[in-house]
């Protein structure tokens, strides 16, 4: 099932066009549903950017965030805290969507994006034993949902088009059976772009028919 749908979004592009590969590493954090719990961690993205115009492109996006919460157990006696325990919950995200560009021939590109698609989660736990009884309810298993990410960002893009760097600021929503629920994450990264860009023409010298030559005796 994942594997048709990832071959489903990278069908548009696959034909002949300018092409962008990105990575990128983020730190996150989101809120969840228990007593407003906020999970953090960090993630990783893979990003494919097909070029339909100087500022437009479109975007398929797969990555993956690992986040915990610390179950933590406070003493009525001295009010010493202990950690015993972890909630995990991983987040897949497999989205399409398109990006911006404020400016597009420049050095530093400003650039706004939106991306849509499916959100695998997946909630794990690890509990001491002997608090097992204190814990609160916590979720468990696999799900998909739906959800958005709008972003803001900038691009560095050295003159000669091919290698860049990029920070941007995204906010995900998802939609779960209990709820809404949001992630922010600080994304930096770096690209890569091959393929032939968009109206390239190979460039033409003109030469004067009165320009003069010599011819070496």
């Amino acid at each position: 099932m994942k594997k048709l749908l990832l071959i489903f979004l990278l069908v548009p592009f696959l034909s002949s066009a300018q092409i962008q590969i990105s990575t990128n590493f983020s730190y996150v954090v989101e809120k969840g549903f228990i007593n407003e719990a906020s999970f953090a961690g960090s993630g990783f993205e893979v990003s494919l950017r097909k070029h339909l115009s100087d500022k437009f492109r479109t975007t398929a996006t797969l990555g993956v965030y690992d986040m915990r919460i610390a179950l933590i157990a406070v003493s009525n006696y001295d009010y010493t805290s202990k950690t015993y325990g972890y909630s995990y919950k991983t987040v897949v995200p497999i989205t399409i969507g398109g990006e911006y560009y404020l400016l597009s021939k420049r050095l530093i590109k400003p650039f706004v994006g939106l991306e849509t698609g499916v959100f695998y989660t997946k909630y794990n736990s690890q509990i001491n034993e002997s608090y097992r009884n204190y814990a609160p309810t916590l979720p468990t298993g696999e799900y998909f949902n739906w959800g958005f990410s709008p972003s803001i960002g900038i691009h560095l893009q050295e003159y000669a088009d091919r290698l860049g760097i990029f920070v941007k600021l995204k906010y995900t929503g998802i939609t779960y059976a209990e709820g809404y629920n949001n992630l922010v994450s600080l994304n930096a990264g770096i690209t890569f772009k091959f393929g032939k860009k968009i109206g390239w023409r190979p460039p033409v010298i003109e030469v004067s028919e009165t320009t003069p030559y010599y011819e070496k005796k």
